[in-house]
């Protein structure tokens, strides 16, 4: 009996272990290193409709969408009228910016459909930075190149 239990969750954290090194915020990391992120990870499950956080909420977390669909909507002040900017698919992520800085949340998120993620809080972050500075430093350079990524592709919209 308990080996059946040990072998579905050896298989469990396999299976998300195997879906974190496809993420490239994690890119360039081993993957036995990888367990360590795991358990600094918060899962979450979202019904459709149901709201992750909206505009202005202070940031404290990064979400990973392990299954399922978000959108992210920003409301117009001129307008007051909200619009979708972006859908996020498994495999990406949202909220980074909460990983450097506790500010307002520039747009609101929403579960197209029940949703699964994975939650990286920034005091989760800092731990792991103090903790294993060897991955600590990967994810922090990862997450600059991908801001940097984002600013560009903003900017060249504009």
């Amino acid at each position: 009996m308990f080996n059946l239990l040990d072998s579905l969750y050896d298989e469990e954290i396999l299976n998300k272990t195997n879906f974190l090194k496809n993420i490239g915020l994690f890119e360039g990391i081993k993957k036995r290193n990888l367990i360590h992120i795991l358990e600094n990870l918060q899962e979450r499950t979202y019904l459709k409709g149901e709201t992750i956080f909206t505009q202005g909420d202070i940031g404290r977390a990064l979400f990973i969408v392990f299954s399922g669909k978000i959108a992210l909507a920003r409301l117009d002040p001129a307008t007051q009228k909200s619009s979708v900017i972006a859908e996020v698919h498994p495999g990406e992520f949202f909220g980074e910016m909460a990983l450097l800085e506790e500010m307002p949340r520039t747009a609101t998120a929403c579960a197209l459909e029940d949703t699964k993620v994975f939650m990286l809080f920034k005091i989760k972050l800092e731990t792991l930075l103090f903790a294993r500075p060897a991955v600590g430093v990967v994810i922090a350079t990862q997450l600059a190149k991908i801001l940097s990524a984002r600013l560009r592709a903003y900017m060249d919209k504009v």
